[in-house]
């Protein structure tokens, strides 16, 4: 590992809030000095880091790892020796030798910028300005304050925003929530639409369309069809929204599919798990999108998948749970299957271990961000029975029963 880089002035030294945070603003204004672009793109460039971690690095809720901060230096077209040597000094708790602007040999840019001078006066910071700004003159204030200002309107309108907190910081405030859990009716059977013809075959999972997790605090989002979606057959989304409150959840895509809730269910801490369903639904590409409107949240998790041979639902139960048990189960509410029914459930669950599904069911992958889980399993009946699905986990769950036929 590299030498870790000292400061040369210690008499020049600013208070900055803590290392991780300061060395996110670094990362933050190398990203900026490359464009700013989406972390999307900064993840395809690395190809190693996903972009929901090249995010987290950016926000200075803790310090990145080695390989996190390289792949994201990398993305930005950064000096590697150099930030290897900001990092390491950031780990050993050591003030970097700038806590805002990089060094001329980090930017992408050959020309300094006019309104970041590469050269630093001997000064002492401002006293009345405690932002770790080592420059006292009201030019270079106002344009870091600029800079970081630009960057966080420019995150929000993104896909990933600088203003997206953890979600207990974004969670909305429990006293605007009328009551911990939604009032959803179970849905009636529900035939596919006038016209659609469903696919013939055994019923089936055939691919996972599309699939994110955030940590952003919106009301909206937009999934990319990842995998084309053969005429007919049946989608089916799974979401946990963390934080949120009672409301509307609605769900379409860029073909004017409608999606109908088939169940909905919201534990005592706000974490609400829901699964939709568009039966008959239309082609879809991978030029197009899934797209869902729902109440404020902390955070997100969505998966929509691709089955076969349903055409409308039987029947739904719902039920949640605290944590420290050692089971989950939706047997709250007693339902019938017949054999051949495609059983789809949801589990969502923060902390303790991952939900895992009983004998019979077939996991599909999960979907994490930090302690939250978002969990989706199917089986086909073999036998009238007595439908449920059960699993163990120690963690706080919310979980979806959906019958499909």
């Amino acid at each position: 590992m590299a030498e870790h880089a000292r400061d040369p002035r210690p008499g020049q030294r600013a208070p900055s809030p803590t290392a991780a945070e300061s060395f996110a603003g670094e990362l933050r204004t190398l990203r900026l000095d490359a464009g700013q672009p989406s972390f999307r793109t900064m993840a395809r460039t690395a190809g190693s880091i996903s972009h929901t971690t090249l995010y987290e690095a950016a926000c200075g809720s803790r310090l990145p790892s080695w390989a996190t901060t390289r792949a994201f230096v990398q993305a930005c077209g950064g000096n590697e020796e150099e930030w290897q040597r900001r990092w390491s000094a950031a780990v050993n708790g050591e003030p970097p030798t700038d806590p805002v602007l990089p060094v001329p040999a980090v930017t992408s840019n050959p020309e300094p910028r006019p309104s970041r001078p590469p050269a630093v006066p001997s000064a002492p910071p401002a006293p009345s300005f405690p932002s770790a700004v080592p420059h006292p003159r009201r030019r270079r204030i106002w344009t870091h304050a600029l800079s970081l200002l630009v960057g966080l309107v420019l995150g929000v309108l993104g896909t990933l925003g600088l203003l997206a907190v953890r979600a207990p910081a974004a969670q909305p405030d429990a006293r605007n929530c009328p009551s911990a859990e939604p009032d959803t009716p179970d849905p009636q059977p529900t035939p596919a639409p006038d016209g659609a013809t469903p696919s013939t075959g055994s019923r089936s999972w055939i691919a996972r369309t599309a699939y994110d997790q955030q940590a952003v605090s919106g009301t909206r989002l937009a999934l990319p069809v990842r995998v084309a979606v053969t005429p007919g057959d049946t989608l089916v989304v799974a979401m946990m929204l963390t934080g949120t409150c009672p409301g509307p959840v609605k769900v379409t895509d860029s073909r004017g599919d409608r999606f109908q809730v088939l169940g909905d269910v919201t534990d005592s801490l706000r974490h609400r798990v829901l699964v939709l369903a568009a039966f008959g639904a239309t082609a879809l590409t991978t030029a197009d999108s899934i797209r869902a409107d729902y109440p404020r949240a902390g955070e997100y998790h969505v998966t929509v998948d691709e089955f076969r041979g349903v055409t409308t639902v039987r029947a739904v139960t719902r039920a949640s749970g605290d944590a420290g048990g050692t089971d989950f189960t939706t047997t709250a509410t007693a339902i019938t299957c017949e054999r051949g029914d495609l059983l789809v459930s949801a589990v969502g669950s923060n902390t303790g271990t991952a939900p895992e599904f009983g004998t019979g069911w077939t996991t599909l992958p999960v979907l994490q961000l930090s302690s939250y889980r978002l969990t989706t399993a199917h089986r086909i009946a073999a036998d009238a029975e007595h439908c449920i699905a059960v699993g163990r986990t120690t963690s706080q769950w919310g979980a979806v029963l959906a019958v499909l036929r």
